[in-house]
């Protein structure tokens, strides 16, 4: 298993790549990551599922999740997008945060298939967002941020429109959203589990049990991965001192922070910086 650490100083990153018919390693960061097939099929490893893709076609890379991507068939290589961002991009703005939950949820297919108005939405923005950085006029950045919102908004309508269609409006499904919103909105904080239970509607067994069913961890592995996602962000793109880093994302203390962060990354702040 290959990590790979990506620099996003901005915040986040939108690429035109090339798949060629190479198999390779597995890899995985701490970043979100979109990818959209723009022609040729492409075959998408994610975890220890496999996916065939067509044009158009868009998949959701969770933080952490082991996945590559290459073409079907030998041939001439397939064009892709690749959007890449920190949860740190949308993670500041009013209810930003629950545009991220689709990254989030487990428990759902990361594929958004390319007949879906959704898909169709999020390509057109996506071609758009490339275009403005190749022509690079006055504001584009911001145009660049602006659609990439845009992106995010569509997946998220998609996610909570498939959650609705196939699991029927399941009792506990509003609820665990909801903990996941707030979990990724106050992940710097001292957080006490039985507010955010008692605002779930849920029994606490039935909260810990679902839970884990939708995101695949604790509620206490999502805290710490998260913090761990914004420490990481911050050691690349800012100056900050490792202890200030630490306590900014709520660790409490620069032991201990780098004991996590090393039994996770297994290299410590410091290195992880230097690299």
């Amino acid at each position: 298993m290959q990590y790979e650490r990506l620099p996003l100083s901005s915040g986040y990153t939108i690429q035109e790549k090339f798949a060629q018919f190479t198999d390779h390693e597995l890899h995985m960061h701490d970043a979100l990551e979109v990818s959209i097939a723009l022609d040729q099929g492409m075959k998408y490893k994610i975890g220890d599922a496999c996916y065939n893709a067509g044009p158009g076609d868009i998949f959701l890379l969770r933080p952490f999740e082991p996945h590559w991507n290459l073409i079907q068939e030998e041939g001439q290589p397939s064009r892709w997008i690749m959007l890449l961002f920190s949860p740190s991009f949308v993670g500041l703005m009013p209810r930003g945060s629950s545009l991220l939950t689709p990254f989030y949820m487990t428990n759902t297919s990361p594929l958004i298939p390319a007949d879906t108005v959704y898909a169709q939405a999020v390509k057109r923005l996506a071609l758009e967002a490339l275009e403005e950085g190749k022509q690079s006029l006055p504001g584009w950045e911001l145009q660049q941020q602006t659609l990439m919102i845009q992106m995010l908004v569509h997946m998220q309508r998609y996610y909570m429109t498939y959650n609705r269609d196939q699991q029927q409006e399941e009792s506990y499904s509003q609820g665990i959203i909801q903990a996941i919103e707030y979990l990724m909105t106050h992940w710097a904080e001292e957080i006490d589990m039985d507010d955010v239970i008692e605002q779930s509607h849920l029994r606490r067994t039935w909260f810990y049990t679902k839970f884990r069913e939708v995101t695949g961890l604790t509620p206490n592995e999502f805290i710490v991965r998260l913090r761990l996602q914004y420490a990481g962000h911050m050691l690349q793109s800012t100056l900050k001192s490792i202890t200030d880093i630490a306590l900014t994302c709520g660790f409490g203390s620069a032991s201990y922070f780098n004991k996590v962060f090393k039994e996770f990354h297994h290299m410590t702040p410091r290195e992880y910086r230097k690299r």
